[in-house]
């Protein structure tokens, strides 16, 4: 059963998980199953509730948050559901996690009483059911963070609202022209409202990492643009970009750094584009950049000023890369000229990246 796809909500703050327990097998096991969740969030280790309460205040201390406390409840000195009660009273939108290997049921009744207790998992637990409570519990986690931001922002909008309508005939008294600034204080307010509702649509098709459009966005534009090609005979043109051994400097550096490195890669990728041109991450260390109304000749020029730009950049460490540099190879492909279909137009622009790389890297391939 495949695991829900977490929310890539905007956030303000990095958000922490943090397991508790005084059996160092059974944290080492606990970051183990939950490693694919560092990518959004902090995993972080207490071998007591008092050292949990520490961090989760260092945390909060440091303008930072707690998503989650995954906690055992046989521990010495505070119990796992004391624990949670002191996060709760703490922390009262942090998902609350109470493990235990007891029969009885007391503890658990308490945790769900006094702790607002989100799942009960006993010990020996299935790591595939941990992972899917896990995986359900911050997506909710997130989605909730989100609701609660536009709701205070949506309550201060009709606040706004109300005060200006209350006024309103006073003011239209007193002066006509005034009317016109109201006119466009209220446009400004439903203004903002759209952009809020539109902001929750975005996260569907954001990637988390990069702020970038998605694999999926990618794909639904780059049909409706094959559309559009058909109907208008304006070509299209596809950019697919490839970080070079991006793998050796995960290796190296570390995934943490890699991250950084495709994030100001997506933002070099990003700058000065066209308002109708996309620019996604496609998967991994993977780019794509659809130019509509965009022939092959001037694709490629748009490729080289890329791939120059990041070869000018500097990247940490990047001396240590098997090119001396951090760089790009792209493959060039225009529609209807290179494809007659969208998935053609991938094909051949995927073929392209490919000499580029096989000619030895940091180069413009066409179709």
């Amino acid at each position: 059963m495949p695991e829900p796809e977490l929310a890539r909500a905007v956030v303000l703050a990095r958000e922490h998980i943090i397991c508790v327990d005084d059996e160092e097998a059974i944290l080492n096991v606990l970051r183990q199953q939950l490693a694919r969740f560092e990518d959004e969030w902090d995993i972080d280790l207490a071998r007591s509730a008092e050292e949990a309460l520490d961090l989760a205040d260092d945390l909060e201390r440091e303008g930072e948050s707690v998503a989650m406390v995954i906690a055992d409840q046989i521990m010495p000195g505070m119990k796992g559901v004391e624990l949670l009660e002191r996060i709760h009273e703490r922390h009262p939108d942090s998902v609350k996690i109470l493990l235990t290997g007891q029969a009885a049921m007391d503890a658990v009744i308490r945790a769900i009483n006094h702790a607002s207790l989100d799942r009960f998992i006993a010990k020996p637990w299935d790591e595939q059911d941990l992972r899917l409570s896990v995986a359900g519990l911050l997506n909710s986690y997130r989605l909730a963070q989100e609701n609660r931001r536009l709701l205070l922002d949506l309550t201060r909008k009709n606040e706004e609202l109300l005060r200006l309508n209350r006024n309103l005939d006073l003011r239209v008294k007193q002066r006509t022209h005034e009317l016109d600034a109201v006119n466009r204080s209220l446009e400004h307010a439903n203004h903002s409202l759209g952009e809020a509702n539109r902001r929750l649509s975005r996260l569907a098709i954001t990637d988390g990492l990069t702020g970038l459009y998605n694999h999926r966005y990618f794909h639904e534009r780059l049909g409706k643009e094959v559309e559009r090609s058909n109907r208008t005979g304006l070509p299209l043109s596809l950019l697919m970009i490839d970080v070079d051994h991006f793998k050796h400097y995960n290796d190296v550096n570390g995934h943490p750094a890699g991250d950084g490195v495709l994030r100001n890669v997506a933002q070099l990728l990003a700058e000065g584009r066209r308002l109708n041109d996309a620019v996604a991450r496609y998967g991994g260390e993977e780019f794509t950049v659809l130019l509509v109304d965009t022939p092959r000749d001037s694709a490629v020029r748009v490729a080289h000023q890329l791939r120059h730009r990041v070869d000018e950049a500097q990247f940490p460490n990047e001396q240590a890369q098997p090119l001396g540099k951090l760089t790009i190879s792209l493959g060039v492909a225009s529609f209807p000229a290179d494809a007659s279909t969208a998935d053609g137009l991938v094909a051949a622009a995927d073929d392209a990246l490919y000499r580029a790389k096989h000619a030895g890297r940091n180069g413009v391939g066409i179709a």
